[in-house]
């Protein structure tokens, strides 16, 4: 069989997919397959250009996971919105500050719950 030539345009660059000169580390993505079927959530993180959206491309079906591009200066109620946001859920968060200087807070998540249906009130 004839091997396929691809020119540098196919193999350099940037790309939404999985570049054509990825290489596979055996024990990075058995590590993360590994951690991957604990059951938990993980978070891949580092500094640019160091090779994380090719790993997760590379171990990680495109329906097995749910991609958030964080901040450095977000807070944690901002990755847990920005998670469900990305999850297809509509987060509507109210406050309202009594009298006495006391916050309240309100919000409400539309959106399919495993297990409780429709939507939540907190």
């Amino acid at each position: 069989m004839k091997p396929k030539i691809y020119s540098v345009d196919d193999v350099y660059g940037i790309t939404r997919d999985l570049p054509r000169n990825y290489v596979g580390r055996e024990a990075v993505d058995e590590k993360l397959r590994s951690d991957l079927n604990r059951g938990k959530h993980l978070v891949i993180y580092g500094s640019s250009k160091q090779g994380k959206t090719c790993l997760r491309k590379h171990c990680i079906e495109d329906d097995d996971q749910l991609v958030v591009q964080c901040s450095n200066k977000w807070e944690l109620k901002d990755i847990h919105t920005a998670i469900l946001k990305r999850a297809g859920y509509e987060i509507t968060v109210s406050e309202k500050e009594a009298i006495s200087g006391t916050k309240k807070i309100r919000a409400k998540i539309r959106g399919k719950i495993p297990g409780l249906g429709g939507g939540s009130r907190g």
